[in-house]
């Protein structure tokens, strides 16, 4: 009978060793599991911290690449802004070198400049100018726009619309600073801008009455060069003449024509700053048209470069080279077609600018436009006004 109770107590011994062994496992198992847990989020932490080290150092990478983008391509629109003043301008800032005697500051003059930039500033400062050097690209459609000049060569332009059914734009301006006398009083200018004015194939802008170079007439503070220098106003170009030189034109070409101009505007020799554009958008004028321009250089064709041959001195020694700006007709035609195909969008809303009358008076550029036209034309290109290369349509003509 005794030796029952002791079998029983050790089975129940031997269940409690195993249970003990089972519970054991299962505690090693668990500390296991927790290990490999603990392991595989410090693993997990571990790629996440180096994932968002890499990606924060990424983002840092691509901050500075894009300052740097950002400044170069600042860079590239300040020189770009730079060369877009047309070769009058630059050869306007190389006859001012050869000016002898005092050019220096007027102390009054100069006081009167910086009050005049300060109210610029002032009565602008809500007002954003844009120019416009490009239109829509999307389309195969030219802007083919023309500066009054003497205006000498409306005829041909008028006979060449006439044969080719195209529109253009031209920018009306009186050219000289005169009340009497200019483009706006020859009796055959007039006479052609009416035609024209009827002839729905001709957008009108405004160019300004006197033909001032804007920027250097706001900042100029020499008396000397303000005597001298033609292209600069007399005084500080001020807000109220830059209205005054818009709204006569404005007014000449209405009472010719009983027609508004477009509300589009081209300051001479393309002279202008953010500071002059945004002044004119205080005016109501708030769209500035330049020209085109592309790698193989600007749209400004040079009718106006009339000397074929300069002087150099080399070693002190005088000799006649050939102008590098001087273009002929054949030279003109072939920049076109090149500027084209070298273009990734083409000539599609490309603004060409030229002028009606200069001093060049042999081989003018005017003459290669049947050329030009002829040829665009077979390329699928149709020359509309300045209106119709910026909207977003594709228009005809």
């Amino acid at each position: 009978m005794s030796a029952e109770p002791r079998d029983e107590e050790k089975e129940i011994q031997d269940i409690v060793h195993e249970l003990s062994q089972d519970i054991e496992k299962d505690r090693l198992f668990a500390k296991k599991i927790q290990k490999i847990l603990l392991l595989v989020g410090v693993g997990i932490v571990s790629v996440a911290i180096l994932l968002l080290a890499g990606y924060l150092s990424y983002l840092n990478f691509s901050v500075s690449k894009l300052e740097s983008e950002v400044k170069e391509k600042d860079r590239n629109l300040q020189e770009l802004e730079q060369s877009l003043f047309s070769l009058m301008y630059q050869e306007q800032l190389r006859e001012e070198q050869t000016l002898t005697g005092e050019t220096e500051a007027d102390d009054t003059l100069e006081r009167q400049v910086e009050d005049n930039i300060q109210f610029l500033k002032e009565a602008s400062q809500n007002h954003k100018g844009n120019n416009i050097l490009r239109g829509n690209q999307n389309f195969k459609e030219i802007a083919l726009t023309f500066d009054l000049a003497t205006g000498e060569e409306l005829p041909v332009l008028y006979n060449y619309l006439k044969e080719h059914k195209i529109k253009v734009t031209l920018f009306l301006s009186n050219e000289r600073p005169s009340d009497t006398n200019g483009s706006f009083f020859v009796r055959q200018n007039l006479d052609y801008i009416k035609r024209m004015a009827n002839s729905e194939q001709v957008e009108f802008a405004n160019h300004t009455w006197s033909h001032f170079n804007y920027q250097r007439s706001v900042t100029e503070t020499s008396i000397k060069r303000r005597t001298v220098l033609e292209y600069l106003s007399k005084s500080v170009l001020d807000l109220p003449t830059m209205a005054e030189e818009l709204k006569r034109v404005e007014d000449r070409f209405y009472s010719l024509t009983k027609q508004e101009l477009k509300k589009y505007y081209r300051l001479p020799y393309g002279a202008i700053n953010q500071l002059i554009l945004d002044s004119h958008a205080s005016l109501g004028y708030s769209d500035h048209i330049m020209w085109s321009r592309n790698v193989k250089g600007s749209l400004d064709l040079p009718d106006y470069i009339h000397k074929q041959f300069l002087y150099k001195k080399t070693n002190g020694k005088k000799e006649v080279v050939r102008n590098p700006h001087y273009k002929t007709s054949e030279e003109t035609l072939s920049f076109l077609e090149n500027w084209e195909k070298v273009d990734p969008k083409g000539m599609n809303g490309a603004i060409i600018l030229m002028h009606l009358g200069g001093p060049r008076k042999f081989d003018k550029l005017i003459h290669i436009l049947p050329d030009f036209i002829v040829r665009m034309k077979a390329k699928g290109y149709k020359f509309v006004t300045v209106s119709e290369v910026l909207n977003d349509k594709n228009d005809g003509g």
